[in-house]
């Protein structure tokens, strides 16, 4: 007798203005193929467009699968634009790696705010003011892991208060620090990190 065992899909979105080249996107997807899931990257268009284009850019990917079998994942902004996906959606799971403190609830703070605007462009910024967690996390029903580095939690204090407020406010989420690790989902410590937790 053959049991046929559905193999869920993972739609992976990347760091902020980068594709599967920046990094070694390869190897993070490869170390989740070896877990024994199927993996998409979502190559974002970044160029002159906010959060509002990428969640939709993921949803139309998502759209294609049905979402029992689907986990969003994502790095860094690519982590938002999965948060988001979620909350519209349901997933099976969602994995946020190294989730970016830029929903409008971190962005309150005017100092901060206004240190990133130089980088990202104003309307970039409006739309993250126009994007809260808190809101958005009432309508996450699904598991959700929350990787974050330990090098990270040192030199990027908003990110550790972004993922231990997501802690507290998803009810499903489970918390891991990657030891040794920067803000970089590619690394070896990452990667196995992820490898053991999924």
């Amino acid at each position: 007798m053959v049991f046929w065992i559905e193999m869920k899909t993972v739609l992976f979105s990347p760091g902020y203005m980068e594709d599967i080249d920046t990094r070694d996107y390869r190897a993070v997807l490869k170390t989740i193929e070896d877990s024994g899931y199927d993996v998409k990257f979502i190559p974002i268009v970044w160029k002159r467009t906010t959060i509002d284009d990428w969640v939709a850019q993921l949803e139309d990917v998502y759209h294609q699968y049905d979402p029992q079998d689907v986990i969003l994942a994502g790095f860094s902004y690519g982590s938002m634009t999965s948060f988001v996906v979620a909350a519209h959606e349901n997933p099976a799971e969602l994995w946020l790696f190294s989730l970016s403190p830029y929903f409008r609830e971190d962005m309150i703070n005017a100092q901060f705010r206004d240190k990133w605007l130089h980088n990202v462009g104003k309307h970039r910024t409006e739309a993250f003011l126009q994007t809260s967690f808190d809101t958005l996390a009432q309508d996450i029903l699904c598991p959700v892991k929350i990787f974050i580095g330990s090098k990270e939690i040192e030199r990027y204090p908003t990110m550790e208060l972004r993922a231990l407020n997501a802690r507290r406010k998803l009810n499903r989420a489970e918390y891991i620090i990657v030891p040794d690790a920067t803000h970089d989902v590619a690394l070896p410590e990452y990667r196995q990190a992820i490898k053991e937790a999924i």
